[in-house]
């Protein structure tokens, strides 16, 4: 086999173009569901930035948010994303609604994409010791002055 001969099994991969502390304005490009390298079930939001406080993520550029499934808060940061996103209640989250955003239907784009949505991120360090960024999902309804106080 040659130097080439594993490429009928490679995977393009788009991400790492995380989420950066600042105050954003985005549009939702996708929702998806994978498993990481490491075998870890993921929920990921591709976003395109319309609005932005870091300089390193401009208007027009695309970012992912990753919840890797592994860590206790992964599905209640999962609900209150899509409950902002869908501007809903939380109590509205159900299996069901999350089974349909990262649905792949072909032709028809998933429910969520298209929407805006603003989110606060701001970087904290974890128990054990490591830099995390943590993001506050705000509908966009809510305006920019709500996601600049979140």
């Amino acid at each position: 086999m040659g130097i080439f001969g594993n490429i009928g099994n490679a995977k393009y991969s788009d991400g790492g173009v995380y989420v950066l502390p600042g105050v954003y304005r985005c549009e939702i490009l996708k929702c998806v569901y994978m498993k990481t390298r490491k075998g870890q079930d993921a929920f990921i939001v591709e976003l395109k930035v319309l609005e932005s406080t870091n300089k390193d993520r401009l208007p027009g550029s695309t970012m992912s948010w990753m919840v890797t499934l592994d860590k206790e808060p992964a599905l209640g940061n999962i609900k209150q994303f899509l409950s902002e996103a869908c501007e809903t209640n939380m109590d509205a989250i159900t299996e069901q609604v999350v089974e349909a955003c990262i649905a792949e239907n072909g032709p028809q784009p998933q429910p969520l994409a298209g929407r805006m949505v603003r989110c606060s991120a701001t970087e904290i360090t974890t128990k054990a010791n490591r830099p995390f960024t943590k993001v506050k999902w705000i509908r966009d309804s809510a305006g920019a002055a709500a996601a600049a106080a979140a």
